[in-house]
């Protein structure tokens, strides 16, 4: 398991919570993410979300959620996870394992 605490990109998007990686999925626990639209759950490597594996669009702003990782995927290959603002191309939140 790989947990981490999630914090926001910059002063106009901050963000709270844990993130943690429990076997096929991710689950983001108890957080408050700054509103944007297209929201995206990024697992990455060194927060590149260009080369990162998309676990789908953010279920919401405020609580707990869940995110299935995808077949084929592992983990040990990502030490962080960003959400994306697709929209407008710009992190809103980040982990580092």
């Amino acid at each position: 398991m790989k947990t981490g605490n999630l914090s926001g990109t910059d002063a106009e998007h901050p963000a709270s919570g844990v993130v943690k990686i429990e076997g096929d999925t991710v689950l983001l626990e108890n957080v408050n993410i700054t509103e944007a639209p297209d929201g995206r759950v990024i697992l990455t490597k060194d927060l590149d979300q260009d080369s990162g594996v998309s676990l789908g669009k953010l279920q919401g702003f405020t609580g707990s959620h869940g995110y299935a990782i995808p077949d084929g995927t592992q983990t040990s290959d990502f030490n962080s996870l960003i959400i994306w603002c697709d929209q407008f191309k710009v992190p809103i939140g980040k982990v580092e394992f």
